[in-house]
């Protein structure tokens, strides 16, 4: 057996070895993991014996911030150590190339969370699945897509986003980047915002005096959380609630979730006074020397799942 890199032909039967491996009750689509390998190519493998695929590991990195993604091995190899060397192919790659190295796995999953110690991962702090309400609290208020939603004194205002939105020399997905950079240890979305604003996400922008402060991305094909950040500010509180409702506004009911990690404890003491109901938790890890803890002070808001 050998391992490769996963190549575009590859994906159809990983969705079949997936399905296969998992029993989902809606199998990974072609775009879904599309969008997982996109930017990450060198970062993404499949397990091959002889002609036949029989394993698959994806990574992602997102600026200095790296995750292992899915992974998945045929049911006949598992417990073989198979999935072990896929993942030590993942983890060379991401320690090229990050100074961050994590991932997200369920509880449940006890032979999962050993491996993973074993392999230098410690437990930090669990991050929260949480199902967004259909409606918030708070007066009724009709966005105007053109003209932005709330517009005040304080010139803030929440829109959908358009690539001819900012028309200067620094465009608003390469500000929201330089923030992130700056204040998330080197942390960089640019990649996945891209990616939602060239294939029909929908990437919602809160701009105070013309300068990004907060956005939300809902592209459920790829990612099957709404995510985004909202920087510090003195109605931060305010500016997501109304970026949530502009949401809402535009995709009306149905079941959105959203992941907070609990390191978050303002944002999620917040999340849960608006209503967000608890559906799950899973556990994050994060690879010994992690350089990154300091992102527990952060006053930054950020709504962000490794896994996809």
């Amino acid at each position: 057996m050998q391992i490769i890199l996963m190549e575009e032909e590859h994906l159809e039967t990983i969705i079949e070895l997936d399905q296969m491996a998992f029993q989902r009750e809606e199998p990974r689509s072609l775009q879904n993991l599309q969008g997982l390998r996109e930017g990450d190519e060198e970062g993404c493998f499949v397990l091959m014996d002889g002609q036949e695929l029989v394993g698959y590991s994806f990574s992602k990195t997102m600026g200095e911030e790296g995750y292992l993604g899915p992974l998945g091995i045929h049911p006949s190899l598992q417990g073989q150590g198979r999935g072990k060397k896929l993942i030590q192919r993942s983890l060379d790659y991401l320690q090229r190339h990050c100074k961050v190295v994590g991932l997200e796995v369920r509880p449940e999953a006890g032979n999962n969370i050993g491996l993973y110690h074993k392999l230098g991962f410690n437990s930090a702090y669990p991050s929260l699945i949480l199902k967004v309400p259909e409606k918030l609290s708070g007066p009724e208020k009709k966005a105007n897509l053109g003209d932005g939603i709330n517009q005040d004194d304080d010139n803030l205002r929440v829109e959908l986003f358009q690539p001819t939105l900012d028309n200067r020399k620094e465009t608003v997905l390469e500000k929201i980047d330089k923030w992130t950079r700056q204040e998330l240890g080197g942390v960089s979305y640019l990649k996945d915002l891209n990616l939602a604003s060239r294939c029909g996400g929908d990437i919602l922008i809160a701009l105070h005096k013309d300068e990004p402060v907060g956005f939300l991305t809902f592209y459920p094909s790829v990612f099957l959380h709404l995510w985004g950040a909202v920087k510090p500010h003195p109605r931060q509180d305010q500016i997501l609630k109304e970026i949530l409702r502009l949401f809402r506004e535009i995709h009306g009911q149905g079941e959105v979730l959203l992941e907070v990690n609990t390191c978050y404890h303002d944002l999620v003491d917040f999340l849960l006074g608006e209503d967000f109901r608890i559906e799950k938790s899973v556990v994050r890890m994060l690879l010994e020397d992690f350089e990154g803890e300091h992102l527990k002070k952060s006053q930054n808001m950020v709504m962000r799942a490794w896994h996809a």
